[in-house]
C-alpha cells in the first residue's frame, strides 16, 4: 500500500510503500476497546487503603460496664466512632490491574493504525531536520496540511531542533516509536510519522 509523503516544506515528494499486515487489516472495535481498557487500567493511580475496626490495633476488652454508664454499651474502642478506631465502610485498596498478552497488544496496535490509515488521518514527512528552532515554521507546515492535533512520531534519530520547536504546541505531542500507544494514537486527530519512524514501527510490529 503506497502513501503519499511531504517533505519539512509541506510539499509532495514521493511516496512510501505501508506494509499490509499493519495498515490494511479491516479495523475490529472490540479488539481496539480491549487495549484501550487495559492502557486505562495501568495509568489510573490506585485507590488508598484504610481499615476497618478488626485490623485496626487495640484491645478486645468491653469498653466500660453495661449499664449505669449513662452512655451506649460499646463493645470496644475500635469502634468506628471512636478516634484510632476502624472506618465502618473503610477503602479496600487498588483496583485489579489487567493483563494483556503481547501478540495480542500487538495485533490491536496494528488494527488502531488500519483504522487512521482508513479514515486518511495518516501523514508521513520524509523527515523532521530543521535548520533552526522556530515554532512558527511548525505551525505554518501543519497549517499548510491541514493539521490542527497531531502525535507526531519520530525515528530513534531525532532532529532538535524540530522537538523544540515543536514542543510549545499544545495540539502536539512529539514521542520516539518506542513511546507509542493506542491512547495517544486515538486521542490526536493526525497520527504523523517521518519515514525512518514508519521503518522502524513496522519492524517493531512484525518483528
Amino acid at each position: 500500500m503506497n502513501l503519499e509523503t511531504y517533505n519539512i516544506n509541506g510539499e509532495k515528494s514521493g511516496s512510501i510503500d505501508l506494509s499490509d499486515l499493519i495498515y490494511a487489516l479491516e479495523p475490529n472495535a472490540e479488539v481496539i476497546s480491549t487495549l484501550v481498557d487495559w492502557h486505562k487500567s495501568n495509568v489510573i493511580q490506585s485507590r488508598p487503603t484504610t481499615k476497618n475496626r478488626s485490623e485496626v490495633k487495640g484491645t478486645t476488652q468491653k469498653y466500660g460496664r453495661q449499664k449505669g454508664g449513662g452512655g451506649a454499651r460499646h463493645g470496644s474502642k475500635k469502634a468506628n466512632i471512636f478516634r484510632s478506631g476502624g472506618m465502618a465502610h473503610n477503602l479496600r485498596g487498588k483496583r485489579s490491574s489487567q493483563s494483556l498478552p503481547k501478540k495480542f497488544k500487538i495485533l490491536a496496535l496494528k488494527h488502531v493504525l488500519s483504522s487512521k490509515l482508513k479514515n486518511g488521518e495518516i501523514v508521513v514527512f520524509d523527515n523532521f531536520k530543521m535548520s533552526e528552532v522556530k515554532t512558527k515554521i511548525v505551525k505554518n507546515l501543519f497549517s499548510k496540511l491541514n493539521i490542527s492535533s497531531a502525535l507526531v512520531i519520530e525515528s530513534q534519530n531525532h532532529d532538535e531542533n524540530f522537538i523544540l520547536s515543536s514542543r510549545n504546541i499544545k495540539s502536539i505531542k512529539y514521542a520516539n516509536t518506542l513511546g507509542i500507544n493506542a491512547l495517544d494514537i486515538l486521542k490526536y486527530k493526525k497520527f504523523v510519522m517521518s519515514k525512518d519512524a514508519v521503518n522502524e514501527i513496522q519492524k517493531r510490529l512484525l518483528g
